[in-house]
């Protein structure tokens, strides 16, 4: 059975998050996107500036991995005689000081214990008759403590906690272990201040110095969506205006969210170009038509209003811009290295190491593997021209040992997006 690679999962680092383990990558998906929500202390549709960001990657991915990179203190409280039940949030944040727990007597015998987040019942524990069985429940979101007797207590708030100070080298840190991880596209949500010693222009070459790596050294066709980054190279997306949606301004930095989204829920036959911006009703920093052809020029990825009054995308570029050989202007468009990305992605997930023979049967057997895939990418439209003898083959006079050699060809197919008309009178 040929597998396509899979896509539609976006990687996402929340800066300053206020409760969560850090440096751990927690995985979120569309069909079940509040099943996180004991390590991330928030609904996903609660008010706030990371759930937002996941909200609206997930209005175009399939799944979120979520990285917090520093935790801060964890909130605590005590109860009892002699405080002999300790009780302190699961993870650090400040958010565990909406933490609360009320121990009251059951009719029929024992204690209930009830944990609060924000005034709601997120756990409740009935006719507990000591300590220790408290404990036992291992709840997820206070970690009790502590041993003998439960006693009443109409309700103890947890206390102290703080969220931690993120440093540069936390980033460095994410973009190191991001190694670890499947993914599609990255959002960088990070937005310079413009403030002397700010550390931001040097994290977006950290991410720009990542993504070439490991796109052209590790073989993981990865992309990052980069606030009002000119990087000029065809892994990274730069996003240079924002929106409006549900009333609240969101910056070119937390529209990388969505860009993600768009660029990894994208198949390799689909263009984002035009595509709408889904709850957005206004553009922050509306570009007019000079200051569009030129910020395509520079390789801008940016929101328009569509005829329709639409919040649309202008044009489905990254920021590469300056184009020689073997790169041509075709490598910024997003579409089509969508299609080398995937066809690579492909190519890895169909021949594994120590599958095949390295033998002329071996070669026939993978020759007619890789060609049945061209014939995959052709019939969906996401490849043209395709001579299936002469655009995957075995080159036999190299391949011995445990090495073997393919020459590929492949042209991917673009979207027509720039039409010119004659029009003659008759």
């Amino acid at each position: 059975m040929i597998g396509i690679a899979e896509r539609g999962i976006v990687l996402l680092p929340l800066a300053a998050h206020s409760y969560g383990p850090a440096k751990q990558f927690i995985t979120i998906t569309n069909d079940a996107p509040d099943a996180a929500m004991r390590l991330l202390g928030y609904s996903v549709y609660d008010s706030n500036p990371g759930m937002l960001l996941i909200r609206e990657a997930f209005k175009n991915a399939k799944s979120v991995i979520v990285y917090i990179p520093r935790q801060g203190a964890a909130a605590a409280g005590k109860s009892g005689t002699g405080d002999r039940l300790n009780a302190a949030a699961r993870h650090g944040g400040t958010r565990g000081n909406d933490l609360q727990y009320s121990i009251v007597e059951n009719p029929l015998g024992g204690f209930d214990v009830a944990v609060y987040l924000g005034g709601e019942t997120v756990s409740l524990y009935e006719g507990l008759g000591s300590i220790e069985e408290l404990v036992a429940r291992n709840d997820g979101w206070i970690n009790f403590t502590g041993t003998g007797a439960l006693e009443p207590v109409a309700g103890v708030k947890l206390a102290g906690g703080t969220d931690g100070t993120l440093v540069a080298s936390d980033i460095t840190d994410f973009l190191d272990q991001s190694e670890s991880v499947k993914w599609n596209t990255l959002a960088f949500p990070f937005e310079k201040t413009g403030e002397a010693g700010d550390p931001t222009p040097a994290l977006y070459e950290a991410v720009r110095t990542k993504i070439k790596y490991l796109r052209e050294d590790a073989g993981k066709y990865r992309k990052a969506v980069v606030p009002n980054f000119a990087a000029d190279y065809e892994g990274i997306i730069n996003v240079t205006n924002g929106v409006v949606v549900n009333g609240q301004d969101l910056g070119p930095g937390q529209a990388t969210a969505w860009v993600a989204g768009l660029d990894a829920g994208a198949s390799n036959t689909k263009s984002g170009t035009g595509d709408i911006y889904a709850g957005a009703t206004d553009i922050i920093g509306l570009k007019t038509h000079a200051e569009s052809v030129a910020a395509i020029n520079r390789g801008e990825f940016f929101f328009r209003f569509s005829e329709q009054g639409d919040v649309v995308v202008e044009y489905d570029i990254n920021s590469l811009r300056t184009f020689a050989k073997p790169k041509d202007e075709t490598y910024r468009k997003n579409r089509v290295l969508r299609v080398f990305d995937t066809f690579a992605e492909s190519l890895m997930l169909n021949f594994p190491p120590n599958r095949f023979d390295n033998s002329p049967l071996g070669w026939d057997v993978m020759e007619g593997m890789g060609r049945s895939i061209l014939k995959l990418f052709f019939d969906a439209g996401a490849a043209k021209n395709v001579d299936y003898e002469a655009d995957f083959r075995v080159d036999r006079s190299q391949s011995s040992g445990d090495k073997t050699y393919f020459d590929v060809g492949l042209e991917p197919v673009d979207s027509a997006e720039k039409l010119f008309f004659t029009i003659k009178t008759r």
